[in-house]
């Protein structure tokens, strides 16, 4: 088992791909390490690094790390893969944020201006992400997604495929949004 203190910053920064993985998988599930993960997310410039850090900062469902998230999303600068993992991230916290804040406002328009991302990794992540709002208004955008039917190199399924998914779950969404009042 990877501990912070000790195996961190060699195994989550590291060289090797698969000590990443693993190091990003077991860090996901410790929400102590936000704040390091922050930290290390603003120094680290390799994409492997980048995508695994934001893979762990996914699962600690810290509101805090929302605008880190719009704001790699945004970065055309980012590779494909660190966007996309970034669009994932704001997908397991949207039930958190109300539909009527200026922070739902920035990441819908974030994903909806990824929506026409050169790459297909992005828009199916984007499309994902906002089927994750369970904001009815954003059904015909994932509507005109079921016409891109771009396979995704290495996923299973295409981003229209993905849009269909999408649709069902801001419906079943947006039922749990009414129940709890957000």
């Amino acid at each position: 088992m990877f501990t912070l203190k000790s195996r961190l910053p060699n195994s989550l920064v590291g060289a090797d791909p698969d000590v990443i993985i693993q190091a990003a998988k077991a860090l996901s599930s410790d929400r102590s390490t936000t704040a390091t993960l922050l930290g290390l997310l603003q120094s680290e410039r390799r994409v492997e690094t980048r995508q695994g850090l934001l893979y762990a900062l996914c699962w600690h469902g810290d509101l805090g790390t929302w605008d880190v998230m719009v704001h790699i999303l945004a970065d055309p600068r980012e590779a494909p893969q660190v966007r996309g993992q970034a669009a994932e991230g704001l997908s397991y916290l949207f039930m958190s944020v109300r539909t009527d804040s200026p922070e739902f406002d920035g990441a819908v328009h974030a994903l909806r201006e990824a929506l026409n991302d050169p790459s297909p990794e992005v828009r199916y992540c984007a499309v994902n992400a906002l089927g994750s709002t369970g904001h009815p208004p954003l059904i015909p955008v994932l509507q005109e997604m079921r016409g891109d039917r771009t396979p995704i190199p290495g996923w299973v399924g295409t981003v229209s495929e993905e849009a269909s998914r999408a649709i069902e779950a801001l419906e079943g969404l947006h039922r749990m949004r009414l129940k709890n009042g957000r």
